[in-house]
């Protein structure tokens, strides 16, 4: 039985945040079910850019701090590593509030720079091996802090997709443009999510974000932290609180269909608060993204992508930052005549480019074919 435990925390004031977390660990059997003193430990929070903490964007620092509170004093030594799709951690971290929290508490920060190519889980599907980043390797234990955001491609962005940023730097665009049909890339982070293989994934949900996500949608007091060792257990959770049926995202969909457990109601075992006390039926969830685990040539892929899958669009108040250019992994965004341009025919539709804008400048609309569908 997969086991989520469910603590209300109220804000992410220091006391209360580490209170939810205790708890967390408490009902799930204590950090010594999985680590002993002097045991080196990753904490892998979700750090996708340079945002202060009220923007929601990254893991709250008061829950990385609490979770390496609680590390240290079961005599553990933990570092925090993470690869964001822009910009260095070093400013990423700093601007979030985590380096800060690191500092404190004496813990070493983790770039991400280095890679290893590591064989793929036996039960894997898409590659034979993940180019990690070193840190990954090294460690004993790791522990996978996201955070509840909506993600354009993945519907909601929670543990296992979080665990895409332990792929080193330029690859995660690599696998984009190698992995274009939306089934493959999310089988993909399914291998990936069996490799890296976390002991334990903790979840900041004191403030969701939905919409718009995983960067530029509005945050929802959802005032929770849930935790468990099953990744796609934990995604199963958060799924039911935001009003959603695990197989209406789409990596649980298709991790489902290969047997994963955990995905099942009955395959879950809640412990503390009671689910049903939390829901938030009308959380505001991108569309699912169209072809998911439909078996047709690729010629058809592209046609269905180009007029029936979300496209994104260059709003009125973009700063022409670049951002969203460097991040396309397609090559397909260009400077015009001064403004921003997307060559929508070679669009992959991975959506990096609404993910990154830092202004919110990015909007995915649905083509005619789409909406009839």
């Amino acid at each position: 039985m997969n086991k989520i435990a469910l603590a209300r925390c109220g804000s992410y004031e220091r006391n209360e945040v580490e209170k939810a977390v205790h708890q967390c660990l408490a009902e799930l059997g204590g950090l010594g079910r999985w680590i002993a003193p002097g045991q080196k430990v990753l904490v892998k929070p979700n750090i996708l850019a340079a945002e202060p903490p009220e923007k929601g964007v990254d893991t709250h620092p008061e829950v990385v701090r609490a979770v390496l509170k609680a590390l240290l004093e079961s005599g553990a030594r933990p570092i925090v590593g993470d690869s964001p799709g822009v910009g260095s951690l070093a400013r990423a971290a700093e601007k979030a509030g985590i380096a800060a929290a690191c500092r404190e508490l004496g813990v070493p920060l983790a770039a991400f720079n280095e890679e290893v190519e590591v064989r793929t889980a036996p039960d894997g599907k898409i590659l034979k091996s993940f180019p990690l980043a070193r840190e990954v390797t090294e460690v004993d234990v790791v522990i996978n802090l996201p955070r509840v955001k909506t993600h354009g491609l993945t519907r909601l962005t929670g543990a296992v997709k979080n665990l895409f940023g332990c792929v080193v730097g330029l690859h995660k665009g690599e696998m984009h443009f190698r992995l274009q049909r939306a089934d493959v890339f999310q089988e993909m982070l399914i291998d990936l999510a069996l490799t890296v293989k976390p002991a334990l994934t903790l979840v900041d949900g004191v403030m969701a974000m939905e919409g718009a996500g995983p960067r530029n949608g509005d945050l929802r007091f959802m005032g929770l932290i849930l935790a468990g060792e099953n990744p796609f257990a934990v995604d199963a959770a958060i799924a039911r609180l935001v009003g959603l049926e695990p197989t209406e995202v789409p990596v649980l969909a298709l991790a489902a269909k290969r047997g994963i457990t955990g995905i099942k109601e009955s395959e879950m075992e809640l412990l503390g608060e009671k689910l049903e006390d939390l829901l938030i039926p009308d959380f505001n969830v991108p569309a699912a993204k169209n072809m998911i685990n439909l078996r047709v040539p690729d010629w058809v892929v592209r046609l269905f992508r180009r007029f029936v899958s979300p496209y994104p669009v260059i709003r009125e108040h973009c700063r022409r930052c670049l951002v969203c250019m460097q991040a396309c992994p397609a090559k397909v965004i260009s400077v015009a005549h001064g403004q921003m341009v997307i060559d929508d025919q070679h669009c992959i539709r991975c959506y990096c480019c609404q993910e990154f804008c830092p202004h919110d400048a990015i909007e995915l609309k649905v083509p005619f074919g789409g909406r009839l569908i």
